[in-house]
């Protein structure tokens, strides 16, 4: 078991910091990024088909369809509202107020390739750079950049290639990170340092995926393998540009483990069954999702539809981003990602070259638990680092 001495240190230099810089301030801005997980409604604008968000029993929970692929709320709704600021609106809605950030999520979205009928993540952030002049500088360096991005590249890849080899695989994985960090620093380009990612979910666990592949029992292993390969390298992307750009700050969230954990224990975390979806028809209701055959009790489903949560499992979510522990996020969650100055990075940086330079065993992170680890072997560098801060400050 980790020793817990260093994320006590850890919270006791944050403290310092805080106390010390009068120029702390709570963000009112959010943009969002990503897929069906996150679009609010941004999809009804550029599809020229039904698109099933925009009707019932989408939205039956809070009584009408609001073209987000739930029930009801999705996370950004609640991060948004612990912020203590309105839901996001997407931003293809021209007649919305966006002066506390935009959604630019869209049904559909990938990393890479130009899918018809939706934006990929670089036309988002494209967007984003066109649009970033309703907001000043000093907002959107404050301001929160949430992103759930790649499960549909994944999935195309493992429909597409059934037998990969590990080589194909990974360079795949390496392909969509590539992608995923220019964009990221084109963010940062315009102001960004304040980034919370999720990690990608065991693709194989969906509904739809299981229902495909005639495997309802069991998580279908490829695309899960494929999320996981891409989660390692996602997290190491972030410590890495966390080293490369001055500033650059972050908030990882376990998404694999929390779906996992809901898919196979639904009971314990107040589900009926997390195997198959509320709506939707099939073995476990994987596709087709209408008023004529959903269920009555949505809270009952992690799934609300095929792919995409309950409100209930994003509730969930969104209070594990906001709060948990440094073992589901880190190395901050949301709350302290908000509150962490901007200007602290120098001091950090210390910290952070001291980590760089333990041994490439110790160094290897390929998960929260590895950075949990890290903090406890570099315990010493810590204490150092918190009595520099303390006379620095005082």
């Amino acid at each position: 078991m980790a020793n817990p001495k260093p994320h006590l240190f850890s919270l006791s230099f944050f403290s310092l910091l805080l106390l010390h810089f009068p120029t702390v301030s709570l963000a009112q801005t959010l943009f969002v990024f990503g897929d069906g997980l996150y679009d609010a409604g941004n999809k009804q604008f550029v599809s020229s088909n039904r698109v099933d968000a925009s009707f019932p029993p989408y939205g039956m929970t809070v009584g009408e369809p609001t073209g987000r692929w739930s029930d009801g709320r999705i996370v950004p709704d609640y991060l948004a509202g612990f912020m203590g600021i309105p839901h996001i609106p997407p931003i293809l809605n021209g007649t919305a107020d966006f002066s506390h950030g935009a959604n630019f999520a869209i049904a559909d979205a990938t990393v890479l390739g130009s899918p018809a009928e939706t934006l990929t993540f670089s036309q988002q952030v494209i967007k984003f750079s066109d649009n970033k002049n309703k907001w000043s500088a000093q907002a959107r360096s404050e301001a929160v950049y949430l992103f759930y991005i790649g499960s549909d590249d994944y999935l195309k890849f493992a429909k597409n290639n059934p037998n990969p080899s590990d080589d194909q695989k990974q360079a795949f994985v390496d392909r969509v990170i590539t992608a995923i960090e220019a964009e990221l620093k084109v963010i940062y380009g315009s102001g960004g340092r304040k980034f919370a990612l999720h990690n990608l979910a065991p693709l194989g666990c969906l509904p739809a995926v299981k229902q495909a592949n005639g495997n309802v029992q069991e998580c279908v292993t490829l695309p899960s393998e494929m999320a996981a390969l891409h989660n390692k390298k996602l997290l190491q992307l972030l410590v890495e540009l966390s080293r490369q750009l001055s500033g650059f700050q972050y908030s990882f969230y376990d998404f694999f483990s929390s779906i996992k954990h809901r898919v196979i224990k639904s009971k314990t975390y107040t589900f009926e069954t997390g195997m198959a979806a509320c709506c939707g028809t099939g073995s476990v209701n994987g596709t087709s999702c209408s008023t004529n055959n959903v269920c009555a009790k949505p809270e009952d489903y992690l799934f609300f539809d095929g792919k995409h949560l309950t409100q209930e499992g994003n509730l969930q979510v969104g209070h594990l981003m906001w709060g948990a522990d440094p073992v589901v996020v880190g190395p901050n969650n949301l709350r302290e990602l908000l509150f962490l100055p901007l200007n602290t990075t120098v001091m950090l940086a210390d910290i952070q070259d001291a980590m760089a330079a333990m041994s490439p065993k110790q160094n290897k992170i390929e998960s929260l638990y590895d950075i949990k680890m890290m903090e406890s072997e570099m315990e010493n560098q810590w204490l150092y680092q918190v009595g520099k801060a303390v006379s620095f400050l005082i």
